[in-house]
């Protein structure tokens, strides 16, 4: 079928490279940033290519995105005049352009094929997915994965990204995916619960608290909403999800610390204080909201943290660890774009993320697409206050998150 769609004389040329690439394009994110950014530099180019050889015809619905996403565009590049380091700030708003192209290009693609055919996409999805859960689980029980890689981090697993240990943001990335193909593909709800179960548990052995708690949420609201079989089901599946993690935690000394010590802590009176004055999460948070209140308007630039985190103005930093305060970014979503780029970048990411939540319901109030509800799910939960995230201004992050837009935004207004 792949190959049909490749060889066709009845596409054209882009369409059928962009299919090819975007069909292996999850295999970028275990190799490496190189080619993620590699990747969105061909999406660009061939979306480019098409516009300029009028090959493809935009309708209003894509429009009303371009214009979404060029307004995030005009705000970066404003908030890049202000930058304390352009020579920082301005790579990654370049790069965001090319974003823009990448995510037009995946509708691009949306538009092209039909729903059979965008299927095979998400089946070679699934197949890569389905490898790196074979591969996690071979690691966890020979603590070595098919390739030789070992965790440096015991109760940990890092499947093909090596020291990276990241396996757990793409696993939380392209779960809904497969779990949507599945779902579509072979109608059975009793192997929809058996492999939400199955995930919820592995991503739990992976061992990325963050990642995970993201996970066990979308998960469970895909259960809840998509997912035809009665409430008493679905709650008995989440409690012996949750038999299975307490039970573990008991004989798992490390999961036992990172799963049920330290997040106790957090939910006895204080605990989130305590949390964060004894974290050096807490240490990043709190040298974020101190560089946000003397940088309030534009923050100090994209990519800035990195410099402005270690000034020494900020050495009397009132919390346990000022002295780890510094770091590449502050690890949570809502601190990054507060300190690097102000309220006037925190509130026009606000706005556009509303407005594509708007676009996003109107679509799926008419088409109800699977796939569209996951992606948004997934967008959704990275934007939670508090937990520990990547940078959002990162390859990989970025990348992960852009995909999952793509595929909520792809949609709208297609029946």
């Amino acid at each position: 079928m792949i190959k049909e769609l490749i060889l066709s004389k009845n596409r054209e040329l882009t369409d059928k490279l962009l299919f090819f690439f975007f069909s292996i394009y999850p295999v970028a994110f275990l190799i490496g940033n190189f080619l993620i950014n590699f990747f969105t530099i061909i999406f660009f180019f061939l979306f480019f290519i098409s516009i300029l050889s009028k090959k493809i015809k935009i309708n209003d619905e894509s429009k009303i995105l371009i214009y979404l996403l060029l307004f995030l565009f005009i705000t970066l590049l404003i908030n890049l005049i202000f930058s304390n380091n352009f020579s920082l700030t301005y790579p990654r708003v370049i790069k965001f352009f090319l974003i823009i192209g990448s995510i037009l290009a995946f509708r691009q693609l949306i538009e092209s094929y039909n729903k059979n055919e965008i299927n095979l996409l998400y089946k070679i999805w699934s197949i890569i997915f389905f490898v790196v859960v074979a591969d996690l689980i071979f690691e966890y029980l020979f603590k070595t994965n098919t390739l030789g890689f070992k965790s440096i981090i015991p109760g940990r697993l890092t499947s093909f990204t090596g020291k990276e240990m990241i396996i757990g943001h793409f696993f939380s990335a392209f779960v809904l995916i497969v779990l949507s193909f599945v779902h579509l593909n072979y109608k059975n709800k009793y192997l929809d619960i058996i492999l939400s179960i199955s995930f919820i548990i592995l991503s739990f052995l992976i061992g990325e608290r963050s990642n995970f708690i993201k996970t066990f949420i979308i998960i469970n609201l895909f259960l809840f909403f998509i997912v035809d079989i009665k409430l008493r089901f679905k709650l008995i599946s989440v409690t012996l999800v949750l038999l299975f993690f307490i039970s573990y935690i008991n004989f798992n000394q490390h999961h036992k610390l990172r799963y049920f010590d330290q997040i106790y802590k957090l939910i006895n009176k204080g605990g989130i204080n305590l949390y964060l004055e004894e974290s050096y999460y807490g240490a990043h948070y709190k040298v974020a909201t101190e560089i946000f209140k003397d940088n309030t308007i534009f923050g100090v630039g994209i990519k800035n943290f990195r410099i402005e985190s270690y000034s020494k103005k900020y050495e009397d930093l009132d919390h346990k660890h000022w002295d780890r305060r510094g770091n590449t970014h502050p690890h949570q979503i809502h601190y990054e774009f507060l300190s690097e780029t102000g309220l006037f970048g925190y509130l026009t990411f606000t706005i556009f993320i509303f407005l594509s939540l708007y676009l996003f319901f109107k679509s799926y109030k008419k088409n109800k697409n699977i796939y569209q509800f996951s992606g948004m799910l997934f967008v959704l939960v990275n934007l939670i206050p508090l937990l520990p995230s990547g940078s959002f201004f990162s390859t990989y992050s970025a990348g992960l998150f852009w995909i999952n837009y793509s595929i909520m935004m792809g949609y709208i207004e297609k029946n």
